[in-house]
């Protein structure tokens, strides 16, 4: 972006490319703050030093990290070789291997659906692991008090509020529950995303005086939309679903 240039200037000063990769580097932020979430309640654990809480979180948090973090992954890069055009599609650049590799990660780590029923079965083993991961999303958000965090803490907020109550919505009813199970298990990575990302930038604004662009990864994250839990005709899947 910073060497190539079209119609008369660099691509990072175009408004429509500055937009794209703002796209990308707040999924990107929004993973960073997921995977090393993951990673600190790992370490504390093997340390023996995490509380129950954090032990009946960790539970939830690996299958849902994993499949966030995987999708978001493949989604950014093909974004991201897409900005360099046609050396995007030529193998000798190197950069389709790295989709390829990208790809790997919901198919091997996962896939997708597989996580999103571990979830579910995490959840069914500790019913209190989504008290907890609720709790850590409201405690982030809590802390988020600077007032151009207030619409990003919002939609965290309103994203854990959807997927906890589609799953009072469908308790007992194992057919719907597992026809959702992808939305609600993203719906929730994607909450716990924004919501990391809003007490980080919190601490930044603390330690610095202002959010700045972690900040702005929390409002541009937010702005691309957390809830994912939503209606769905069984119906409509059956008839997609047949020749």
């Amino acid at each position: 972006a910073e060497k190539r240039e079209a119609f008369g200037s660099a691509l990072k000063d175009k408004p429509l490319h500055q937009d794209t990769v703002a796209a990308i580097a707040a999924e990107t932020e929004g993973a960073f703050h997921l995977a090393f979430r993951c990673t600190e309640l790992l370490g504390r654990i093997e340390a023996n030093t995490a509380t129950d809480q954090e032990r009946s979180m960790f539970r939830m948090l690996t299958p849902i990290a994993k499949l966030t973090t995987a999708k978001q992954a493949v989604a950014m890069l093909s974004e991201a070789i897409e900005c360099f055009g046609g050396a995007g599609y030529v193998e000798d650049t190197g950069l389709p291997r790295l989709f390829a590799d990208a790809q790997v990660l919901p198919i091997w780590e996962g896939t997708t659906n597989v996580l999103s029923l571990d979830t579910l079965r995490a959840l069914s083993k500790d019913p209190s692991s989504l008290e907890a991961v609720a709790e850590e999303i409201r405690r982030c958000c809590d802390q988020a008090t600077d007032t151009g965090l207030a619409d990003a803490r919002k939609q965290a907020l309103a994203g854990l509020a959807s997927a906890s109550e589609w799953l009072m919505g469908v308790a007992g009813n194992k057919e719907e529950l597992e026809r959702g199970a992808r939305r609600f298990a993203l719906t929730l990575g994607r909450s716990w995303e924004l919501a990391l990302l809003c007490q980080h930038a919190q601490w930044v604004a603390d330690t610095h005086g202002s959010t700045g662009r972690a900040g702005a990864a929390a409002r541009r994250f937010a702005a691309s939309g957390v809830a994912l839990v939503r209606p769905m005709s069984s119906a409509d899947a059956a008839l997609l679903c047949s020749e």
